[in-house]
């Protein structure tokens, strides 16, 4: 069995991605997606849309162009032979992901863009249990895109499976109060460098997996019925309002100089 320690920059693993097709192909710079309905309450191990660069961008690629892709979110190394007791790694944290054997080819040659519009958060107690259930959502209308490493895995049976991990790094300000970790938000700006794996290995784009502007997400408390993974409907990211004590003191105060919450 290979321990997932180390490996995983933890972070809430839910996300969502609501944008339409069109909204989603115009931040990934593709021509067209094919119709999806949007999706409330991602989890690993599910399908999830990832972008790739073209044969201009990778020595593997089959095609010039960015490509829109399904992949199962939960990466698996090539090397990999029997993925019994393997850990699901649907992360990997961005500070140590090109010393890690399982992650180190994927920085250098396979890099790839994960759209989404949010993602869920749970601020825990002092005992490390979830307490109270965040999405985190940008305060610009449209999707964002998560920084991610792909890789295509060879079964002994011979059939192949695309898979791929979220980059996480620091939580900034707004959100270090909820969790200490959060997904790689990529700015736009950047997504050629990210993609372009031919001119660019994992040390010339270090600099671009860093912590997200303080203000370019708000953490909205949202109910505990986001943690049922079966519970795929809109109303979980419905707001609700932080409950305080009898004496008028919150237990779940909000985050000290984080704008308010919506």
């Amino acid at each position: 069995m290979v321990g997932s320690r180390g490996l995983i920059g933890a972070m809430c693993p839910r996300f969502c991605l609501t944008a339409t097709p069109r909204e989603t192909a115009d931040l990934l710079g593709l021509a067209a997606l094919d119709g999806f309905p949007p999706r409330y309450n991602i989890a690993p191990a599910q399908p999830i849309l990832v972008a790739l660069g073209g044969a201009e961008d990778r020595p593997d690629a089959g095609r010039p162009g960015r490509a829109g892709l399904l992949v199962r979110w939960g990466f698996i190394p090539a090397w990999v032979r029997d993925l019994k007791g393997f850990p699901l790694l649907f992360n990997a944290a961005a500070e140590t992901a090109g010393e890690k054997n399982a992650f180190r080819a994927a920085l250098r040659y396979r890099r790839c863009l994960v759209p989404a519009s949010g993602w869920y958060e749970w601020r825990r107690d002092d005992r490390g249990r979830k307490h109270q259930a965040f999405f985190i959502r940008p305060r610009t209308a449209g999707p964002i895109a998560f920084a991610g490493l792909m890789e295509t895995w060879l079964s002994p049976d011979g059939s192949e499976l695309d898979t791929a991990a979220i980059l996480t790094t620091t939580a900034n300000r707004t959100l270090r109060p909820i969790r200490d970790r959060t997904p790689v938000v990529l700015e736009e700006a950047d997504f050629q460098r990210w993609l372009d794996c031919r001119s660019h290995d994992g040390a010339d784009v270090a600099d671009l997996l860093r912590p997200a502007p303080d203000a370019l997400v708000e953490a909205v408390p949202i109910s505990d019925r986001v943690n049922r993974i079966a519970d795929t409907s809109p109303e979980i990211q419905a707001p609700i309002k932080l409950a305080e004590t009898p004496s008028g003191g919150d237990k779940t105060r909000d985050p000290p100089d984080q704008p308010s919450l919506f």
